[in-house]
């Protein structure tokens, strides 16, 4: 009470406003990219490619040549060249150069172990032998991996073609008509040994250059690529064309 006799007033709380909560941000979303232009059925491109993805043999044949190792690469490198050498201009064969190998190799062994031979055929003991190498184990690791990733190639190629044959995508086709023509010469005057030989030296540049350099590489393959569509959209044209009257 008041000193008039007045009731005071009552105060009532006052709430305190909050401040509106502001709507949560919405997250960008990603744009969709445009589908990427494929190959009708199966594409002979991935057909191609994916041997060598799969293969673990490959994967080490990449680490030799993109040089990582300098010494290793050399070293295959040099006796890459010897062995197709020999095989292209001396005209061995595969077969010859493992024996004569294997000959040589026999002929070194016997020639450190020449007082065991004489003993032998001396006294007929047949004592211990003195090579520090005891046991030569077979790369059957190398050997299997090699195989593999040949049969995957072949059955590969043999894809491509029946796909091409089958024209199931008509440019891949078209354009498949000059690449059975390119092979055809490049196995009649290289032979396939020269061609393994030509794309073996090739790996030895290639995945080094793409390493360095792959950004400009992906640049002249898309221009490339361009360039081929836009020749055959001109063919298109030029058949849909009507004939003047």
């Amino acid at each position: 009470m008041s000193e008039e006799g007045e009731p005071a007033p009552v105060e009532t709380p006052v709430e305190e406003e909050k401040p509106a909560e502001e709507p949560a941000a919405e997250e960008p979303k990603a744009e969709e990219s445009a589908p990427a232009a494929s190959c009708s059925g199966e594409c002979p491109c991935k057909m191609i490619t994916e041997p060598f993805e799969k293969s673990k043999f490959f994967e080490q044949l990449k680490e030799i040549f993109m040089w990582k190792d300098l010494m290793k690469s050399l070293a295959v490198f040099c006796a890459i060249n010897v062995f197709f050498v020999l095989l292209i201009c001396y005209d061995f064969t595969v077969l010859g150069l493992i024996c004569w190998v294997a000959f040589f190799a026999l002929l070194a062994a016997l020639a450190m172990d020449c007082m065991r031979v004489i003993a032998y055929f001396k006294d007929g003991k047949n004592e211990e032998s003195k090579i520090p190498i005891k046991e030569i184990p077979l790369p059957v690791e190398i050997i299997d991996g090699l195989f593999d990733l040949v049969k995957e190639i072949f059955k590969a190629f043999l894809g491509v073609c029946i796909n091409a044959v089958l024209v199931k995508d008509v440019v891949f086709s078209v354009s498949m008509v000059f690449g059975f023509l390119f092979i055809i010469y490049l196995a009649g005057h290289m032979g396939l040994t020269g061609i393994v030989y030509a794309l073996l030296l090739f790996s030895f540049i290639w995945f080094r250059l793409y390493n360095d350099h792959k950004e400009a590489v992906d640049n002249l393959f898309a221009k490339l690529k361009a360039f081929v569509k836009e020749q055959f959209d001109k063919l298109k044209e030029m058949i849909n064309k009507p004939k003047s009257q």
